[in-house]
């Protein structure tokens, strides 16, 4: 019966790729790239809005999240194109959020369609340096920055329910002993317990854990760090942390004088609430990552084991576009060597898809030593996913406008409902 079903839907993947293929290739042929896909894993593609969307300005220290569908950016910065925004731009909560942006945007993979929320006037004004998970259909932001940075600080979480863009962003009333107003934080999501990592007044830095009981809305401290031992990490901001199921480990970061090493990453256990110094295994060709802060890190499970990817950043001199594998269960680097963004890049946001894909949004880079913003889009394959997934990519090559087909014509040819849930703002019927 298993078989007969799985066979059912490969055809009727095959049907519909068949399809789109005679359809476009009959009409007209691609570019130079050719009238055929090709699945390619561990290699940085442009992702091109598509014409009809308004594209977010560019902008740094901004986070994302992802799920299937969409990611979802928050807040941002950018001291360089008030003009351009004053003539463009109907948004009135610019003039109070400068050189901030007090935004929430979605971006479709399937249709390439930015869509801004409508819910600007309920974000916080903390838009820099959150800390930002997404949780289900609710993404959670946390502490942050406003300006002048560092003055104006975060201990606050909010809340927004991402498939509604006209849902209002929620601040959350806690109780218990909250952590410091900070930001360059990072956070874990456990157990219904939200565990907040480290971060930086602007003066004094962190590696401070306290953990949030989602259900009770109550805050403890896990560990304060005082100087007891060696086995204590040094404070920082704008690390990253991956997440094994019973141990935090921490990433980088440092202060606006150091950025911290990958040859013994600090970890906590959140079992026994306590610090240790786990040392790593090089990559036989590249040894370890760079010292860096202000890097991007996503994690997936791949083969039962959780790996930690981590992309770009910078060590105060040097900015960096490579990409490196911290596996979890091994603490082996590798590097790949031949993935690597189009340009060094910092102060940028990394999110993964369950299904392994990464996407990087914006972030600061270099030309001739000034320092510039993007607003552009990257993505790469972290594994290889289910065929389902590749069959959907081709689909989606081959018929880049699918999302303005009928869903019923579309569920008539045979392509899966979740796949069409997929394309967002797909015609009913």
């Amino acid at each position: 019966m298993f078989s007969k079903c799985v066979t059912k839907f490969l055809r009727n993947i095959i049907h519909v790729i068949l399809l789109v293929i005679i359809k476009m290739c009959s009409v007209q042929k691609n570019d130079s790239a050719g009238c055929y896909y090709t699945f390619k894993a561990f290699v940085y593609s442009k992702i091109s809005p598509n014409h009809d969307s308004k594209v977010p300005f560019p902008r740094s220290g901004h986070r994302i999240g992802a799920d299937s569908s969409n990611f979802y950016s928050f807040g941002g910065y950018n001291p360089l194109v008030r003009d351009d925004v004053e003539q463009n731009d109907d948004d009135n909560f610019w003039i109070q959020s400068y050189p901030l942006f007090q935004e929430l945007w979605k971006f479709n993979f399937a249709s390439k369609q930015w869509t801004k929320f409508n819910n600007s006037e309920t974000l916080p004004m903390e838009l820099a340096s959150n800390a930002l998970i997404l949780h289900g259909n609710v993404l959670m932001v946390y502490g942050g920055t406003g300006s002048p940075f560092g003055i104006r600080s975060s201990n606050q979480l909010y809340v927004c329910k991402v498939n509604d863009e006209n849902g209002m962003m929620v601040e959350v009333n806690t109780t218990g002993q909250l952590p410091l107003p900070l930001y360059g934080q990072a956070v874990v999501f456990h157990n219904d317990y939200l565990y907040t990592i480290g971060g930086t007044t602007g003066l004094a830095y962190t590696c401070d854990v306290h953990r949030l009981n989602i259900k009770t809305m109550h805050w403890e401290i896990a560990y304060i760090c005082n100087g007891q031992g060696e086995y204590e990490p040094k404070g920082r901001y704008r690390h990253e942390v991956g997440f094994d199921g019973k141990r935090i480990y921490v990433l980088g970061g440092g202060t606006t004088d150091e950025a911290y090493s990958f040859k013994f990453v600090p970890t906590f256990d959140v079992e026994k609430n306590v610090w240790f110094k786990q040392k790593t295994v090089k990559d036989g060709r590249r040894g370890y990552p760079a010292a860096r802060r202000c890097h991007g890190a996503v994690q997936i499970t791949s083969n039962d084991t959780v790996q930690v990817f981590i992309t770009g950043g910078h060590d105060g001199e040097n900015i960096f576009n490579d990409l490196w594998r911290l596996d979890l269960a091994t603490n082996h680097w590798t590097c790949f060597v031949t993935c690597q963004l189009p340009q060094p890049t910092y102060f940028h946001a990394t999110a993964v898809t369950p299904e392994g894909k990464l996407y990087v949004f914006g972030g600061n880079y270099s030309v001739n030593d000034d320092v510039r913003r993007s607003n552009s889009v990257y993505a790469t394959w972290l594994c290889i996913p289910k065929l389902s997934e590749i069959c959907w990519e081709a689909v989606l090559f081959y018929s880049p406008h699918i999302n303005r087909c009928k869903s019923s014509d579309l569920v008539d040819i045979g392509l899966p409902r979740h796949f069409i849930q997929r394309l967002g703002n797909v015609e009913s019927a």
